[in-house]
């Protein structure tokens, strides 16, 4: 398995032939896109991230915020492909002027909170005002 950036046309395409995702991924600035990629270049699963500034009291202080994680084929997931998406982020992270990565992910949504604790992310539950937890942070400190 490789990891590559994706093109935006590719970007493009997926989001052409899924337009829901038009609901967590823009083209602009800011972001970007990696593949896995089989032995024949075809991409098997995405990640899809950007940097944001991080608001007050650390104005000025940038994260990676990955936005979305999806391995298409059912049948292709928990064999590491999320995890070497996830430090491929990392290591992209690392490279530029960012103090961490982020993720949100949803309560009932086991097998992501376990790719984070996989990769080494500390996992923060996201309680509603009646107490009721309802998702997760999770932060991978550069």
């Amino acid at each position: 398995m490789k990891i590559r950036h994706a093109t935006q046309e590719e970007v493009s395409e997926r989001i052409e032939k899924y337009p829901d995702l038009k609901k967590v991924m823009w083209l602009g600035e800011n972001t970007f896109t990696l593949y896995a990629v089989d032995d024949n270049d075809n991409s098997v699963a995405l990640l899809f991230a950007f940097y944001r500034e991080i608001p007050a009291p650390l104005n000025g202080k940038t994260e990676c915020f990955i936005n979305l994680i999806e391995v298409y084929d059912g049948a292709m997931r928990k064999k590491g492909i999320g995890s070497a998406l996830v430090q491929e982020t990392i290591k992209i992270a690392k490279e530029t002027d960012v103090i961490q990565v982020r993720a949100y992910c949803d309560i009932w949504n086991v097998a992501s909170h376990m790719l984070w604790l996989k990769n080494g992310f500390g996992i923060s539950p996201v309680k509603n005002a009646d107490g009721q937890i309802f998702g997760s942070f999770v932060t991978y400190r550069i």
